[in-house]
């Protein structure tokens, strides 16, 4: 299960912060709270996630230049640096 909120600060900087556990199934739910036309700059607060698979870690993979991650899992980042490194070396480019 995966809770999604989100507030905006006075400088209209959105964060989305979720609980729980990020799975394939809620990724269209992320992808709608991170519109890149919600906000100039988005957060994606990951303090309270204790799991992530690798589907939705292959959409982070994909949005990960225009959202900023903070306090992922400590396995997530290296994870996202190999899945685009590899993504990148065999020529696979998409945004979801």
């Amino acid at each position: 299960m995966l809770k999604i909120t989100t507030t905006r600060t006075e400088s209209n900087t959105l964060t989305v912060t979720l609980w729980g556990q990020l799975t394939e199934e809620y990724v269209s739910e992320l992808e709608t709270a991170l519109d890149p036309s919600a906000a100039p700059q988005i957060v994606l607060e990951m303090f309270h996630v204790d799991f992530v698979d690798r589907k939705a870690m292959q959409y982070l993979c994909n949005v990960r230049s225009r959202v900023i991650i903070q306090n992922p899992p400590c396995y997530l980042p290296a994870w996202i640096e190999q899945e685009c490194r590899c993504r990148g070396s065999q020529g696979e480019h998409s945004d979801k």
